[in-house]
């Protein structure tokens, strides 16, 4: 097999893309002077010396990309606690945090380059197939870490949909393990490297302020709000992280209470002195001054132009230009207004003559579930639990390769609920903890049209289903199971919305259809509008008004422009990937005929780990020559 990432029939395929061209706004931003917050500068992340990396047998593929693997592991201790996997890469790193700072981003970007000159050192003649297309998977990975290394300046340090800020209560409540008395002692640690992480994001506003790189002042003040709320019990001894901590050490068996007492008052004192450094990085949030929501996009910025294509890259796994892109979103949008034109008109909706309104009425006829009690909110916990659980049983013809790990339905932790809507947190691959699908809950109704839609999206067969056996496939290289790319990844679980059609889900739910053509739709639509802010030069209004065009409320479109405001690039990843598996499977399916079985294709598809979508068809292809 040739060592190109694409043949050129691939190159072919992807350039059915239709090109446009747009307008591409940029301007200059005013710096902001800064203020070097509160000195932390005797706390370090780690108390402890960090194992050293066993030596990897030079000559042998397996041997280097594991030990790769396990050195950029090292430098995300949050990583490898998510994924259960500090018994995989004999480390204990439960105590640490990831260096946030310059030093840290470079220290990674540096390990990159190192695993790539390793993988270079190797004598890649004498790959099989298999082999080939993992070291190319590790490659792709490597170099788009040193990539984007290169536009680490505009990574917003408080981004409220993904900021360390606002996620590291939940990831200590949700994922940090309290098992025996030396993880509460770990807590305990996390909770003084915590201080220094936030310091470094106040830094970090500071230091992208100066080279005029700002992020919106919308966002700024969402996670002032998220700061806020993590800030408003001074009380440390009844604050969640403390009372967390107090509430799972206590449940350990034969609890030593001298001990106890011991490790949640020094809990305490950790929090309370965690107070003054998020004020210090609320009061940098506040300083440092954002960019108007005339100008939200990554091109309004010095050098944006470049770092939207390099993020656009990061998400999509795959070279395609922004107006491609763009183009091919309208194209989407176009054919699925015609498809739930169709379904609306059945429907009595009189969709051609007011798209948007007809839309908006058949939501509203829809109906939602109210969730203004527990009670109320735990109907559709258990409403979306019977949802799982029939998926389960209508897909088991559809995979072979099914994952073991079970998946349990909950609210998203106090402070993140606002802030998200539906996400999904994977089981890591020690099987300690089952896959999470967090449901918000935090509004006074659940709107029913999308409500199952988004169970198939994040847990069967999307989410859960590929990312679980991802983690579960041992006999893979370990960077094919720990690491995602977020064509894939997304892209699978729009394929899986997909699916649920197929499965025939919707036959007796013909409402429920028209909210799965609208969710495609809305990721068409993003794909429009996450180019449209970034690319060509769209105000954050003019975003909005794109989408309630399409029959999107606006307390709908609203949350959406600012979530990929924040987040360029990720939005077109989704239609991205499921356009590229549906390609994908049209291609095979047509060459092998009768012989095409739905199953395997999609065995085929999960058993590589995540995969960039630049090298997804030569996954395909493998298979198709195997079984030819």
């Amino acid at each position: 097999m040739s060592g190109v990432l694409a043949s050129g029939d691939a190159m072919m395929r992807r350039m059915r893309w239709v090109v446009v061209c747009a307008l591409c706004a940029a301007c200059t931003s005013t710096p902001t002077a800064s203020t070097v917050p509160a000195d932390l500068s005797s706390f370090t992340t780690t108390t402890r010396a960090l194992e050293p990396a066993p030596e990897p047998d030079a000559t042998d593929f397996r041997s280097v990309a594991d030990g790769i693997t396990r050195k950029l592991l090292l430098l995300q201790p949050e990583m490898v606690t998510e994924l259960g996997a500090g018994g995989v890469i004999d480390a204990d790193v439960n105590y640490r945090l990831a260096d946030l700072s310059s030093n840290g981003r470079a220290a990674l970007a540096a390990e990159a380059e190192a695993g790539l000159a390793a993988i270079d050192g190797l004598d890649g003649a004498g790959f099989d197939d298999v082999e080939w297309l993992s070291a190319e998977i590790l490659r792709w990975y490597l170099e788009d870490i040193v990539a984007m290394h290169a536009h680490s300046d505009f990574e917003n340090p408080v981004n409220f949909i993904t900021g360390v800020h606002s996620g590291f209560p939940e990831f200590m409540a949700d994922v940090h393990p309290i098992e025996a008395e030396q993880d509460a002692e770990d807590y305990v640690e996390r909770l003084l490297a915590w201080r220094v992480q936030l310091h470094d994001l106040a830094d970090a506003l500071y230091q992208t302020a100066e080279l005029g790189i700002m992020p919106t002042q919308r966002s700024l003040v969402i996670a002032s709000y998220q700061l806020g709320g993590i800030i408003a019990d001074r009380d440390a001894a009844t604050h969640p992280l403390v009372m967390d901590l107090e509430e799972r050490a206590g449940d350990l068996a034969a609890v030593d209470a001298a001990w106890l007492a011991d490790v949640v008052g020094r809990a305490e004192a950790a929090v309370e002195d965690l107070f003054p450094v998020l004020e210090d990085l609320d009061e940098a949030v506040n300083a440092v001054g954002g960019r108007s929501d005339r100008t939200p996009g990554v091109s309004n910025l010095p050098g944006g132009d470049e770092y939207y294509a390099a993020v656009l890259r990061h998400h999509l796994s795959i070279d395609l230009p922004p107006e491609l892109v763009h183009e091919r979103g309208l194209q989407e949008v176009d054919r699925l207004m015609g498809e739930l034109t169709v379904e609306l008109g059945q429907l009595g909706y009189d969709a051609e003559s007011d798209f948007g309104r007809a839309m908006l009425q058949v939501a509203g006829d829809a109906g939602a579930m109210p969730t203004t009690n527990e009670s109320q909110r735990a109907a559709v916990l258990e409403h979306t639990a019977e949802t799982v659980a029939r998926a389960e049983e209508v897909f088991a013809d559809m995979f072979s390769v099914k994952p073991e790990a079970d998946i349990e339905v909950v609210r998203p932790r106090p402070g993140r609920e606002g802030g998200v809507g539906a996400y999904y947190r994977s089981p890591p691959m020690d099987g300690s903890r089952p896959g999470v699908y967090y449901l918000s809950l935090g509004g006074p109704q659940f709107y029913t049209l999308t409500m199952d839609t988004t169970t198939y999206h994040e847990a069967i067969p999307g989410h859960h289903f590929q990312l679980s056996v991802q983690r579960e496939l041992g006999r893979l290289p370990l960077h094919q199971r720990v690491f995602d790319f977020t064509g894939y990844a997304e892209g699978w679980a729009l394929y899986a919305e997909r699916l649920a059609y197929e499965a025939g889900l919707y036959e007796d739910d013909p409402l429920g259809n028209v909210g799965r053509l609208q969710m495609e739709l809305l990721r068409a639509a993003r794909m429009v509008a996450d180019t449209g802010i970034h690319w060509a030069g769209w105000s954050r209004d003019e975003a909005i008004e794109y989408l309630t065009s399409l029959g999107f409320h606006a307390d709908q479109a609203t949350p959406e422009v600012d979530r990929y405001i924040v987040w360029p690039g990720q939005a077109p990843a989704y239609m991205a990937g499921m356009l590229e598996i549906l390609q994908l499977r049209d291609e095979a399916e047509a060459r092998l005929g009768n012989a095409f079985v739905l199953a395997d294709f999609h065995d085929v598809l999960l058993s590589h780990g995540s995969v960039p979508l630049q090298l997804l068809d030569e996954v395909v292809e493998m298979w198709l020559e195997g079984v030819g």
